[in-house]
């Protein structure tokens, strides 16, 4: 028969019995009731010379005072630490409380406290090492200071290599004794990723006779039709502007419905083509327009025919300004993949939609900056006209940081 013992070691005790029960009974009677339990576990030990094997019951516990800070052994059998904890709580001959009650003992309070304090120590432990490692392995010419501004860059999908840019340029011109100012090294950055943000402003007329026409291209579903919308209801509604609108989308039925109720509402005139004489003959139709917006099908980057066939029609109209649409929720391989073989087209200007559902918008850097192209407006949601802007640098270095929309 095995013989309830005790050890000391560390201001710790290990109890050893028979069974639970025992062990519990001699953890109670040697620490009484604000025992703190931090590791139990069963022991196989052998008698007769080796012969015979009998499993113990093993705790390791101390009182409240002498239970050390950080113990990664209690966060690895929560369970059974609660269940000895509410054990020892418990007075002899009575049944443990029932449900919630048992949660609102003291010794449950205390493992549960003890062991998310020991939980967030290890994480806090863990994060700084990765962050250690992740610094010396992929930025070593970046002080601590800035490091956590490289890590957000690159969470917003900022290039590695223009992350690296922005904060040389901040380490060069930022006095060493303001580095550890935040906010003040945030606006910083944001100045230097407003240089690299070329803009063009809004849609200007550029002749004096005949209307300034100003086609929109770019991939199914990007939001084409809806931009086309709100720029018509900018430019009649808020400037006083003449605009005719042609739509050269036979393919979509519910586009033209679409942008013929926006006509209806905004009185102007709408003209679906489908042919170059086609959109040559309604471009003369609206030879009194101040301004005029065409709509085109999407077409998919991977279509040769399509563009090229897009390319013609946009001749045949004399387009003034091509802009390609690209939406902020694509993946930078999408994106770039669409200004590659659009570019077939060539295009002046690149709006980028649906700002709003994008989680992460680094792609807009990543793009322009790799181009010759300046970006004209952005779209922020659905509602029409309101929820359009001009392209300003300042504002989307913000919402690269994730400063909000």
């Amino acid at each position: 028969m095995t013989k309830p013992s005790v050890e000391v070691s560390m201001g710790l005790k290990t109890f050893r019995a028979a069974t639970m029960s025992d062990c519990l009974t001699l953890v109670k009677s040697e620490l009484g009731g604000d025992a703190v339990i931090l590791h139990t576990r069963t022991v196989a030990q052998r008698r007769w010379l080796g012969l015979r094997r009998i499993e113990i019951v093993e705790i390791t516990a101390g009182s409240g005072a002498d239970v050390p800070v950080r113990r990664p052994a209690v966060a690895k059998k929560p369970a059974a630490a609660a269940y000895s904890a509410v054990a020892l709580a418990t007075p002899p001959g009575k049944k443990p409380a029932p449900g919630a009650e048992l949660l609102k003992t003291a010794a449950v309070s205390n493992i549960t406290t003890l062991a998310l304090r020991n939980e967030i120590e290890t994480v806090k432990v863990l994060l700084k090492q990765l962050s250690i490692d992740v610094r010396s392995g992929s930025s070593p010419d970046l002080p601590e200071d800035l490091f956590e501004h490289y890590r957000k860059l690159i969470q917003h999908q900022v290039a590695d290599e223009l992350a690296r840019e922005v904060l040389r340029k901040i380490r060069e011109t930022v006095r060493p004794e303001h580095m550890a100012q935040t906010e003040f090294v945030r606006e910083k950055i944001a100045e230097q990723l407003e240089k690299l943000i070329p803009v063009s402003g809004p849609i200007v007329r550029t002749k004096a006779i005949g209307p300034h026409i100003v086609a929109l291209i770019g991939p199914t579903g990007v939001g084409k039709t809806t931009t086309i919308a709100k720029l018509a209801a900018n430019l009649k509604l808020r400037e006083r502007r003449k605009v005719g609108l042609i739509t050269i989308d036979t393919y979509r039925i519910a586009a033209i419905d679409q942008l013929k109720k926006y006509a209806d509402i905004l009185g102007s005139a709408l003209k679906v083509v489908a042919t170059p004489d086609d959109i040559r003959e309604a471009v003369a139709a609206m030879a009194d327009c101040e301004f005029v917006l065409i709509d085109t099908a999407g077409r998919s980057p991977n279509d040769t025919m399509k563009l090229s066939e897009l390319k013609t029609f946009l001749a045949a109209a004399g387009v003034d300004e091509t802009h390609l649409v690209v939406s902020s929720t694509s993946n930078q391989g999408c994106v770039e993949l669409a200004v590659e073989r659009f570019g077939e087209v060539k295009f002046d200007k690149i709006i980028f939609t649906k700002l709003d559902e994008a989680a992460q918008m680094g792609v807009i850097l990543n793009v322009v900056r790799n181009l010759n192209k300046s970006i004209s407006y952005v779209t922020t949601g659905q509602d029409v006209p309101d929820d359009i802007e001009v392209g300003r640098g300042r504002r989307l270095a913000q919402l690269i940081l994730g400063m909000g929309i």
